[in-house]
């Protein structure tokens, strides 16, 4: 991939260590990085301030909380113009832990934590109550195999 011209080699090696543990210190970074610890400030502020990161965030076990079903499901809108109505009621539900705007058959595509079969099929039918929602498609995970945040970040190229 093209250089980015938001950011140079040094951000995107700032980004890489930021990724993999987002409790990293800035001594650490500059450290590993054989740079000060004040151009690690400076450079992630900057890179706050364009938007790149947005948070700093941890990555939770969901299975060792119980929510052992995880399903993801294609929303099919009865009309178009139902779509913000219908994402209003969505955001609602607690269980929905990602979602996006699909182009296909689907208008939107949701990943759904549930504790077990029973609670994912209260889930589900509380989305189908929901005004606008046409119909759903289900699939159910059956393990996660891959999860990484880090991995685009080694297309770009300086």
């Amino acid at each position: 991939m093209s250089k980015s011209n938001l950011i140079d080699k040094l951000d995107l090696e700032i980004l890489k260590l930021l990724s993999r543990n987002s409790k990293i210190s800035f001594s650490e970074i500059s450290n590993i990085l054989k740079v000060s610890n004040t151009t690690i400030h400076v450079r992630i502020k900057r890179l706050q301030k364009l938007g790149i990161i947005k948070n700093f965030t941890i990555t939770i076990d969901y299975d060792k909380l119980g929510f052992n079903y995880t399903c993801y499901m294609g929303v099919y809108l009865d009309k178009a113009s139902k779509y913000d109505e219908a994402l209003k009621e969505l955001l609602k539900i607690d269980n929905i832990t990602g979602m996006d705007f699909t182009t296909g058959k689907s208008s939107l595509f949701c990943k759904i934590r549930a504790i077990d079969s029973n609670d994912a099929r209260q889930i589900i039918s509380k989305i189908h109550k929901i005004e606008g929602i046409n119909r759903t498609e289900t699939f159910f995970s059956l393990e996660q195999l891959l999860n990484q945040k880090e991995s685009l970040l080694s297309t770009i190229t300086f």
